[in-house]
């Protein structure tokens, strides 16, 4: 722990040293910056009058050279007033046509390298644009590529942007989802960290409308302000999950689109099981041990060679179970095709589907399995109650809610990974809408 402290502190100094030394140049050379703007706008304006010009030419391609020829002096002032109209036109009715479409492509082909080794592009930030999330405050451009900088070489993060529109007149808001992995020293146990949100961004009203504020928000916390206690919590609570996914071991790909206080929504990609029943009905998505035992025994039969090619398979994880009694092992694509010679074992697609999961660690009763889909579905009518726009809709019906167990049963009741699942009826873009 000491070491972790003293390593949050070296960073909190480099970060003070960033912001200390762009206050300074910001002090110093605050002409030069005005001037450099000053420069900038009229780079823009000057394309701006040259891409109206060459459209007022090819409209006018098709008449007479005669007219075609008389471009003079006053034709040059009058392409100029029109260019001038334009921008005190987007100027004051906020951003619009086509230049609401660049900057959305611009914005979006710049996120998409936000921590890669190309980065962002300054030139659609300004120098002094002000940068906040809930554990982070900058008010320079220095500042929040330091930021960046520092997120890419400690935590490796992935950034996945899912959707980017114009949510007032100068303001463009991104919805993302954005996992980070810790080192693994100090951090043994390989924590990974998953946030979604929003990035509203404010953009200068004026030509070419640079990003003068920008505030990412978390879906998992209520209260967004900069260090909020809820901020540190979600994060203390995400570092030390000590639950492991086994290594080597393939599963199913999923997104998260929204992440919670205590739940997260997934959209799963297409996969394939290999799936058996039991006769027993608990009433719950876990078994009774010994029908379980014996389900689970027909379908490693399978995979280990019980096949009509005798062929071994590779091992996947989570073994699935639903309150329908049916247990599921994920098949891998190159295999699905091998049939079972058991007859009570079949192999089966299943579709791209989107599902709300709850998490919890230890070992998976059926006590604790029922409590946690209690609590996942009271969780989901809390989501809805503080966040307008925000519906789930799970389906109905006992394979609609599961049991995921993703370890063997020699591992640590502390290490272990175990989800409910509950199956919605929901789109995607119900939940990458900007709400």
């Amino acid at each position: 722990m000491r070491e972790i402290v003293c390593e949050i502190s070296s960073l909190e100094t480099m970060r003070c040293s960033v912001l200390h030394s762009s206050a300074a140049s910001r002090c110093c050379g605050s002409s030069y910056g005005r001037s450099g703007k000053k420069m900038r706008r009229s780079a823009f304006v000057r394309f701006h009058r040259q891409r109206v010009a060459a459209s007022s030419f090819e409209s006018s391609s098709s008449s007479s050279s005669s007219s075609s020829s008389s471009v003079d002096v006053d034709g040059a002032a009058q392409t100029t007033t029109t260019t001038t109209e334009t921008i005190k036109e987007e100027e004051s009715k906020g951003l619009t046509g086509e230049t609401l479409q660049k900057l959305k492509q611009d914005l979006t082909e710049d996120l998409s390298h936000l921590f890669d080794d190309r980065g962002i592009d300054p030139k659609l930030y300004a120098e002094n644009v002000v940068f906040t999330d809930p554990l982070s405050k900058y008010e320079s451009f220095s500042g929040y590529n330091f930021n960046i900088q520092m997120l890419k070489n400690v935590f490796k993060p992935i950034y996945t942007m899912h959707s980017i529109e114009k949510t007032n007149d100068f303001e463009i808001t991104t919805r993302w989802t954005m996992k980070m992995y810790l080192p693994s020293f100090p951090f043994l146990w390989n924590p990974e960290l998953t946030f979604t949100g929003r990035s509203i961004m404010e953009m200068d009203q004026r030509f070419p409308h640079e990003c003068v504020k920008h505030v990412d928000t978390w879906d998992s916390i209520e209260n967004q302000t900069y260090l909020s206690p809820e901020a540190v919590q979600e994060v203390l609570k995400q570092v030390f999950n000590f639950a492991k996914t086994p290594e080597n071991l393939k599963t199913p790909k999923y997104v998260t689109l929204r992440r919670y206080r205590d739940f997260e929504v997934r959209e799963y990609e297409k996969f394939f099981v290999a799936e058996t029943t039991v006769n027993s009905n608990t009433g719950s998505a876990k078994m009774e041990d010994s029908e379980a035992g014996q389900a689970f025994n027909r379908l490693a039969g399978y995979i280990f060679g019980k096949n009509e090619q005798n062929e071994k398979m590779e091992m996947t994880t989570p073994v699935f179970s639903n309150k329908n009694q049916k247990m599921q092992f994920v098949v891998e694509e190159s295999s699905n095709s091998i049939k079972p010679v058991d007859g009570s074992v079949a192999v089966k697609d299943r579709e791209r589907f989107l599902v709300a999961v709850a998490s919890f660690s230890g070992i998976a009763n059926k006590e604790i399995t029922d409590e946690t889909e209690k609590k996942l579905r009271e969780a989901m009518k809390r989501e809805e109650s503080i966040n307008d726009g925000v519906e789930f809709l799970p389906r109905r019906g006992d394979e609609f809610v599961e049991l995921a167990q993703y370890n063997d049963p020699f591992t640590n009741p502390l290490q272990r990974r175990n989800e409910v699942l509950i199956a919605l009826e929901n789109i995607r873009d119900d939940f990458i809408a900007l709400v």
